[in-house]
């Protein structure tokens, strides 16, 4: 007797669909749809970037050039008795692209099975609304399930940024097993293994923005490869012929501390910056800027002192660091003068420290990757 195909292994599907958008789509959120008919799926399609068609149009303009037909024509018998499924609500407003559920319509969908609300403020349970005034039966999944929850966790940034107007941060290091991340003298090339850090590189292109402190362009002066570059220093004193600063694509964020011949030496060399305090870089002013200017993901190599920094404001803001990503390499380097992962004071008490949940671990090469969820929206 053949197995019952359910809603959820189905949409297991569309999410693994979704994930093939990871670092294209931003400001929209990864999206997978699936069309399914006679128990089995027929067409596929997922959200590659932001502007261009969403993964439900994708995968009915998939199944329509299966069948021969013309992706300007939709025949509404090709998709009778079919269903769709699609982990996030469609839209039901006009942006770079026309409301989805009007096509879903006209395609005659009788049921279409999704995988979470759309908690943009435009949608958010209008787009379903609107489909079930129209006739069409539309299921969600059951918000305790743990494909629901994959669904959610997938597009954690989307969803912090509608919620907080914040990007989402991600916390990475590169570190030994005693927490440096660089010796007394400041050494740090390489503590992990080159696994690892090509690892790193794909995590790090899933964010809109990477973003480092001024220490760390001075010591190792690198590259960045990547998108945005977001450089904290306080003073703009940087060399402005460092490699980071090869292109227009980063921005400076410093304080009032920096001086007027600073200031002059940075406009000369055509550098982008923009002041977010009067004696040190605010990091809750600097992550409203971006989050106002459409970034939904920071990924923080900071340093010690900016991940201090960043430490420091979530005690007065729990929302300023939401995921860590630690690389540890099989060394001990020991010293009490060495670089810490995270600088500054830290906290008095054990109740004080934060708190990571959902820990993950797999070997890269001979290091460990230790993923941690800090906040889940």
């Amino acid at each position: 007797m053949q197995k019952k195909i359910t809603d959820e292994a189905f949409m297991k599907q569309a999410l693994e669909l979704a994930r093939k958008g990871l670092g294209g789509t931003s400001p929209n959120p990864c999206v997978g749809a699936v069309i399914v008919k006679g128990g089995r799926i027929v067409a596929e399609g997922y959200h590659q970037k932001a502007g261009q068609d969403h993964a439900e149009i994708m995968a009915i303009k998939q199944m329509m050039l299966k069948s021969g037909i013309r992706v300007v024509d939709i025949d509404p018998a090709l998709f009778r008795n079919a269903t769709l499924y699609v982990t996030l609500e469609p839209c039901c407003h006009s942006g770079k692209t026309p409301p989805c559920v009007k096509t879903l319509i006209r395609a005659g969908f009788q049921k279409i099975v999704v995988g979470m609300k759309d908690p943009f403020k435009k949608v958010n349970g209008r787009g379903i609304a609107y489909l079930r005034k129209h006739g069409i039966k539309v299921s969600l999944l059951r918000q305790n399930s743990k494909i629901h929850k994959a669904v959610r966790s997938l597009n954690q940034p989307f969803i912090k940024s509608v919620a907080t107007g914040l990007p989402y941060v991600i916390l990475k290091a590169g570190l030994s097993l005693d927490g440096k991340i660089a010796t007394v003298g400041g050494n740090s090339k390489w503590i992990t293994g080159e696994k690892a850090r090509a690892d790193a590189g794909l995590e790090r292109k899933k964010c809109d923005v990477v973003m480092v402190g001024s220490g760390t362009i001075a010591a190792d002066n690198p590259e960045l490869n990547g998108g945005l570059r977001i450089i904290v220093d306080n003073k703009l004193s940087l060399d402005v012929k460092s490699k980071v600063f090869r292109d227009e694509n980063v921005l400076v964020a410093c304080s009032d501390l920096a001086g007027l011949k600073n200031r002059k030496r940075f406009e000369l060399a055509g550098i982008k910056f923009r002041s977010f305090g009067k004696d040190r870089v605010s990091i809750k002013k600097l992550l409203k800027y971006l989050g106002k200017n459409g970034i939904q993901s920071v990924f923080l190599e900071g340093g010690s002192g900016l991940n201090a920094a960043f430490f420091e404001e979530n005690q007065q803001n729990s929302v300023m660091i939401d995921k860590i990503l630690f690389y540890f390499a099989p060394k001990l380097i020991g010293g009490r003068d060495s670089l810490a992962v995270i600088g500054g004071r830290g906290v008095d008490k054990l109740s004080l420290a934060l708190r990571i949940r959902e820990p993950h671990v797999e070997s890269i090469g001979d290091d460990l990757k230790y993923e941690g969820v800090i906040n889940f929206y």
